[in-house]
C-alpha cells in the first residue's frame, strides 16, 4: 500500500488548482495524492500551521523576491517536508540560489506532468524514509541507556550471519569488544539479480554510537531502494545524517551492489577502509576506490561509483578497523602483511571458513590482548561459470 503524499501547491495562477486536479485526478481518487492550493506565501504559511505536508510546490516567482529566506525557514521549521520548485529557462540563476538554500529539486516550465509525477514520487520517497529514521530515532531515545541493553541493540541490527543463493555465497560477522560500538553490516536484495552489501564504522563506542548506527543502518537501507546508484543513495543518507546529527558523530562507509546478470559490483566509498579482494589463482589485493569524507560531516558532499567485473571463484573481503589495527601486548598491530598472508593461504576457501581462519590469526597474534575494538567482516564469494565460446 502506498503511502499519501499530502501536497501543498504555492502558485498564483487561477487554473493551477484545476489543471493538477485534472491531471492527477487518478492518483487522488486513489488516494496517493492530496494536493491543497494556496496563491501567496502568507497564505501557504496559513496552511502549513493548520496542516503537516510532505511536499511544497511553488513558482519560483511566487515565492517573491525573498523566496530564498522563505524556502530556508520552511526547511528549517518544517524539516520533513521538501520543495519542489517551478522555474521558468529564465530563471535559472535564481533557481540554483534556491535550491542552495533548502529546495529539494525543481522541474522547468513549461511543465511536463510525466516528470512533475515522477518528481513527486521520488520526493515522496524520501519523505517517507525521513519520517521512518526520526520515529526510529524517537523509539531509540526512550530505550535505556544501560551498556547490556545497548549491546543487544548493537547485536539486533544485525541480518544474520549467512547466506547462499545463485552464484553468490556470504558469510559475517561482529566480535564485540569490551565496550559498545557502532560497527555494522547489511545484506538485501533489491531485486531479482542485484545484492547490496554494506560495512560501516560509528565513530565513538558507547550508547550514542549504538544508536547512531541503527539510524545509518535504516537510512543506507531505504534510500538503496530509491537510488540505484550507490553514489547517489550515500549522498542523501550523508545529508540527511547532517541536518539531524546532533550528536555530531560520524559513520566512515561502504556499500556495493552486486548485479549477477552483469558480473559486476558498483561501489561506493565514504571514507572506509578499501575492500579486498581474494582471487583462486592470484595474489590478494586491496580494490581501488575513489573515496569521500565519511557520512555525517559536511552536507553536500559528492560521492564517485566504482565498478569491478568478477572472475571465476573470486571472493571480496569487507572489514572494519579492529582487523587491521588488532594489538598485542606491546602495541604492535595485527597490520595489512598479516592480514594478506591470511586471505592468501585461504584463497580457494568459502567465506566462512576463511574469516574463521582471519580471527584465529588475529587472535593468534593477540596472545590474550584484551581486544579494543570490534571486528566486524562480511566476506562474499562470487562462484562465476564462464561460459565457453564456440570454436
Amino acid at each position: 500500500m502506498e503511502t499519501l503524499a499530502r501536497i501543498l501547491v504555492l502558485d498564483d495562477e487561477k487554473d493551477t488548482e484545476d489543471l493538477l486536479t485534472q491531471k492527477f485526478r487518478r492518483q487522488i481518487v486513489e488516494g496517493r495524492y492530496q494536493f491543497s492550493f494556496a496563491t501567496q506565501p502568507h497564505d501557504a504559511m496559513n496552511l502549513l500551521k493548520q496542516t503537516p505536508f510532505d511536499i511544497l510546490i511553488t513558482d519560483i516567482n511566487v515565492a517573491g523576491m525573498d523566496g530564498i529566506a522563505f524556502i530556508s525557514k520552511l526547511r528549517e521549521d518544517y524539516p520533513f517536508m521538501r520543495t519542489i520548485v517551478i522555474s521558468a529557462y529564465g530563471d535559472i540563476n535564481m533557481l540554483r540560489a534556491v535550491m542552495r538554500g533548502g529546495a529539494h529539486d525543481f522541474v522547468i516550465k513549461p511543465i511536463d506532468f510525466a516528470d512533475l509525477q515522477a518528481t513527486i514520487e521520488k520526493t515522496a520517497k524520501v519523505v517517507a524514509t525521513l519520517k521512518q529514521a526520526d520515529a526510529t530515532n524517537k523509539k531509540l531515545t526512550a530505550i535505556s541507556d544501560e551498556l547490556d541493553v545497548s549491546a543487544k541493540l548493537q547485536k539486533s541490527i544485525l541480518p544474520g550471519n549467512s547466506m547462499k543463493r545463485g552464484a553468490i555465497e556470504l558469510w559475517a560477522d561482529s566480535i564485540p569488544a569490551a565496550e559498545v560500538g557502532g560497527d555494522f553490516y547489511d545484506f538485501f536484495w533489491l531485486n531479482e539479480n542485484q545484492l547490496g552489501i554494506v560495512m560501516a564504522d560509528v565513530s565513538g563506542k558507547n550508547v550514542s554510537a549504538a544508536m547512531f548506527a541503527l539510524i545509518a543502518k535504516t537510512l543506507i537501507k531505504s534510500f538503496a531502494k530509491i537510488y540505484s546508484s550507490p553514489a547517489e543513495c550515500f549522498k542523501n543518507v550523508n545529508n540527511t545524517l547532517c541536518g539531524e546529527n546532533a550528536t555530531m558523530m560520524f559513520v566512515t562507509a561502504m556499500y556495493g551492489i552486486i548485479d549477477t546478470s552483469k558480473n559486476e559490483m558498483i561501489y561506493t566509498n565514504a571514507g572506509h577502509l578499501p575492500m579486498a579482494l581474494i582471487s583462486p589463482d592470484k595474489p590478494s589485493r586491496f580494490l581501488e576506490c575513489d573515496s569521500a569524507m565519511a557520512l555525517g560531516i559536511s552536507e553536500n558532499i559528492e560521492f564517485e561509483n566504482n565498478i569491478y567485473h568478477f572472475s571465476p571463484g573470486e571472493m571480496i573481503l569487507m572489514y572494519t578497523d579492529g582487523v587491521p589495527e588488532a594489538a598485542d601486548k606491546k602495541g604492535n598491530e595485527f597490520d595489512y602483511e598479516r592480514f594478506t598472508k591470511v586471505l592468501n593461504e585461504n584463497s580457494t576457501s568459502n567465506p566462512k571458513l576463511l574469516t574463521e581462519a582471519l580471527i584465529r590469526a588475529i587472535r593468534d597474534f593477540a596472545n590474550g590482548t584484551a581486544q579494543s575494538d570490534d571486528i566486524t567482516t562480511l566476506c562474499l564469494k562470487y562462484r562465476l561459470r564462464m561460459v565457453p565460446h564456440a570454436s
